[in-house]
């Protein structure tokens, strides 16, 4: 981990002097990136301004995983999947919009929470929330947030002092498997908690 970080602060011109994290980052197993998404920056941009939330909630969908949309191959939806890592997978479902970071060829992480202000920690609590919060559309399908300039990920200046792993929610096939982390004690991560 250590060794990709710096690698991509080598590369990195983004302001607070945050890596942005690189292809080699994402192109690891789908656990091990939601994992290590936990702290990291993720930046939209549009219109000239940037919105910004800290990941504090993932989860992860596998090859091979009964729940992930990817499980059956490509398809007009999913083909995001099984695009470079680091690309953008967004979906709608129940007209709510929810986003992905595809690590290896057809596993992904799902965005479920971050945190956009002290002030406000339930904004961007849930999957969709934290799309509205930031502007993700599904025009947002595609985009590369390892080289684009709308979407992009910067390392976490201070990992998080505890992590917490468990089951997976909002799902029906596989939701036993524990491939859900946050942060613990933090307000924005969705329920259950435990």
């Amino acid at each position: 981990m250590t060794g990709t970080r710096s690698r991509t602060a080598a590369r990195s011109s983004n302001v607070g002097a945050r890596p942005r994290l690189d292809r080699a980052f994402f192109d690891r197993p789908a656990g091990r990136v939601a994992r290590d998404l936990l702290g990291a920056r993720l930046e939209v941009r549009a219109r000239g301004a940037a919105r910004t939330a800290r990941i504090v909630e993932t989860e992860a969908y596998v090859r091979g995983d009964a729940a992930s949309h990817a499980v059956r191959g490509p398809t007009r939806r999913n083909r995001s999947m099984f695009g470079p890592p680091g690309t953008l997978y967004v979906f709608r479902i129940h007209q709510v919009v929810c986003a992905n970071l595809v690590a290896r060829r057809a596993e992904a992480v799902l965005l479920r929470a971050g945190t956009i202000s002290r002030t406000a920690p339930g904004v961007a609590s849930g999957p969709g929330r934290l799309c509205r919060a930031l502007g993700l559309t599904i025009a947002d399908d595609g985009e590369d947030a390892v080289t684009g300039r709308r979407v992009r990920v910067f390392a976490d200046v201070e990992r998080p002092a505890r992590v917490r792993v468990g089951r997976r929610v909002g799902i029906r096939r596989a939701a036993e498997r524990r491939l859900r982390f946050w942060v613990a004690d933090e307000p924005a991560v969705s329920r259950p908690r435990g």
